[in-house]
C-alpha cells in the first residue's frame, strides 16, 4: 500500500526525485512528546516512517504503531534519521501543515447547487478548493461522494478500514443521483455500500433535499434503501439545499415551508419504522428543516447520541440542553454593569433570544441578540457560520453595547479569520468595542458574564458549536455537501 524508501538513500542529500515524493511538513511538536524528546523540530520535513513513505497523517499514525519508530527527516536540505521510542499506542505528538502530504482529492462532479459555485470572489483562497477527499471524510467528518476513487484508493479504504465515512448520497436511484451530481459516470452508491459492508466500514449518509428532484417518493425510497443496509449505514440526515445570490440555478428552487414540512413527515414516518425494526431513529431531519417548517424540534433523546450533529441535526437541542445546565450558574449581579450583544444569523436569533431571557434576572446585565443579514451571500443564507466580518461591522457599529460576542463557527479552522478574512481584533478595532469569540454554552456564558480581563477566546470543539455549517476543517468543503 505504501511506496518504500530505498535503504541506500537514507544518508543521501535530498535531490529533485526525493523532493517530489509525498512529505509531511512539521509545524508543531508537542512539548515532552515522543517525537520532541527524540529531537524532531518544527520546520522538519518527514519523508518516511519506518521505511514507508506516508501519503498523509493516516499513514503516519498506522506506520508508527510500534515501540521503536524511525523517521527519515529532511532538515535544512540534509537527510537525517531520528529514532523515536514510545508506547505502542502512543501518538508521536506531531502536528503537520496539512493532513494530506500528497495532493487533496478534488471533486469530479458538477452539482448545480455546489456551495463553492456560490462563493463570490475575494474570500480566503482555501475556500475555493472543491474537496471530495475520502481521507478528510474519515479524519474530520467532511462529506464525500465516493465518485472519484481509483481502484487503489478504494482498496485502501478497505485495507486500512477507514471508518466511519460521511457520504453525500442524495438519492439511491442511480440515474437520479447521476443527474443531481452532474456526473454520468458516478458509480452505484448502493453497490459501493454493499462492497464495504463485509469489511465493517460504517457510513453516515447525507441527503440534500431538492424540491421536485429527490423529495417525495424518491426521498422515501432513498431512506428505505439506506435503512436496509443498517448497520453499515449507521444514520441518514436530510438537509435543505441552499443557494446564494451568486448561485441560483434555473433548474432548482429553494426549500419552502411546505417542502420542509413534507420532508419532515417522511423522515418521522421512517423514524417510527426504524425504531421498531432497529431500535434507533436512523433517519433525521436537520434543525434548519424544522425551523423552515415552523415546527417544534424533536426532544433531546430523539437524536440517539447525535450521529449527525456536525450536519446540523440536533445541534440546537444539544445546545439548549447544555445551556439549561450552565445557566444555573448565573450570578445575581455583575460588576461593573455592562451591555452585551450576541451576533448570529437570522435563523437562530429566536433561539438565542430565549437564552438571553434566562439572563434577564442578572442585575447590571443587558443582553441583546443581533441577527446579522448577509450582504455577501444574500438573504437566503441565514446561519452564523457564513457571516462576514464586514457585515458584522456594517450592521453593528452604531448599535449600543459594551461587548460583542461572536460564535466560533464564524471563523476558520484555526479560529482566526471570518469567511472574508477578518479577525476578531479587526472587528473590535472597527466598532471600537470589546469583541469576544465563544464556543458552546459554557463559553457563551463566560464570554457574557466574565470581567474584561478574564475573557478569553474559547478553544473550539466542533461538537459545542450551535452554528456549525461545514466550513471549517482546513476550509476544504465538499462541493456536494
Amino acid at each position: 500500500m505504501h511506496r518504500r524508501v530505498a535503504s541506500a538513500d537514507v544518508t543521501q542529500p535530498i535531490g529533485p526525485r526525493r523532493a517530489r515524493l509525498p512529505h509531511g511538513d512539521v509545524i508543531r511538536v508537542l512539548l515532552d512528546g515522543p517525537a520532541a524528546v527524540a529531537g524532531l523540530r518544527a520546520g522538519d520535513r518527514v519523508l518516511a516512517v519506518n521505511g514507508l513513505v506516508p501519503r498523509d497523517i493516516i499513514d503516519v499514525r498506522l506506520d508508527a504503531t510500534s515501540e521503536h519508530v524511525e523517521l527519515d527527516v529532511e532538515r535544512n536540505g540534509e537527510r537525517i534519521v531520528i529514532a523515536v521510542d514510545k508506547r505502542v499506542d502512543e501518538d508521536l505528538g506531531v502536528e503537520f501543515a496539512s493532513a494530506a502530504f500528497d495532493r487533496m482529492k478534488t471533486c469530479n462532479n458538477r452539482c448545480a447547487f455546489c456551495f463553492i459555485g456560490g462563493l463570490p470572489p475575494g474570500l480566503r483562497r482555501s475556500l475555493y478548493i472543491k474537496d471530495d477527499d475520502f481521507r478528510y471524510s474519515f479524519l474530520y467528518g467532511n462529506f464525500t461522494t465516493l465518485t472519484n476513487l481509483s481502484e487503489h484508493e478504494w482498496q485502501r479504504i478497505i485495507f486500512q478500514r477507514l471508518s466511519p465515512l460521511r457520504v453525500s448520497v442524495h438519492a439511491t436511484d442511480l440515474d437520479l443521483r447521476r443527474e443531481i451530481l452532474g456526473n454520468p459516470h458516478a458509480p452505484d452508491i448502493l453497490a459501493q455500500i454493499d462492497e464495504l459492508a463485509p469489511h465493517d466500514i460504517r457510513i453516515h449518509a447525507q441527503i440534500v433535499l431538492m424540491p421536485d428532484k429527490n423529495d417525495g417518493e424518491h426521498l422515501q425510497r432513498t431512506i428505505s434503501d439506506l435503512m436496509a443496509r443498517y448497520p453499515t449505514v449507521e444514520s441518514a440526515a436530510v438537509v435543505p439545499v441552499g443557494f446564494t445570490t451568486h448561485n441560483q440555478p434555473a433548474t432548482m428552487r429553494a426549500v419552502e415551508a411546505s417542502d420542509a414540512d413534507s420532508a419532515i413527515r417522511i423522515v418521522e414516518s421512517a423514524q417510527r419504522r426504524c425504531r421498531r425494526a432497529l431500535g434507533v431513529g436512523f433517519a433525521y431531519a436537520s434543525d434548519e428543516l424544522y425551523l423552515l417548517a415552523g415546527r417544534r424540534l424533536p426532544a433531546h433523546r430523539s437524536y440517539d447520541g447525535y450521529p449527525q450533529y456536525h450536519n446540523g441535526v440536533g445541534l440546537i437541542q444539544s445546545f439548549r440542553t447544555d445551556w439549561r445546565r450552565v445557566a444555573r450558574r448565573r450570578p445575581a449581579s455583575v460588576d461593573p454593569a455592562r451591555s452585551v450583544g450576541w451576533a448570529t444569523g437570522p435563523l437562530l436569533a429566536p433561539i438565542l433570544e430565549e437564552m438571553a431571557a434566562d439572563l434577564a434576572p442578572v442585575r447590571g446585565l443587558r443582553v441583546d441578540v443581533f441577527p446579522i443579514s448577509s450582504s455577501l451571500f444574500g438573504g437566503s443564507v441565514t446561519v452564523a457560520g457564513l457571516l462576514s466580518g464586514a457585515d458584522v461591522v456594517a450592521q453593528l457599529a452604531a448599535r449600543p453595547f459594551d461587548r460583542l460576542v461572536l460564535s466560533r463557527s464564524m471563523f476558520d479552522a484555526a479560529g482566526e479569520r471570518t469567511i472574508d478574512g477578518w479577525t476578531a481584533r479587526d472587528i473590535g478595532a472597527r466598532i471600537d468595542r470589546e469583541v469576544v469569540v465563544a464556543s458552546g454554552a459554557s463559553g457563551l456564558l463566560e464570554a457574557t458574564l466574565g470581567a474584561p480581563a478574564s475573557v478569553r477566546m474559547q478553544v473550539t470543539n466542533p461538537r459545542d458549536e450551535i452554528n456549525a455549517d461545514g466550513v471549517g476543517d482546513g476550509d476544504a468543503v465538499c462541493a456536494a455537501s
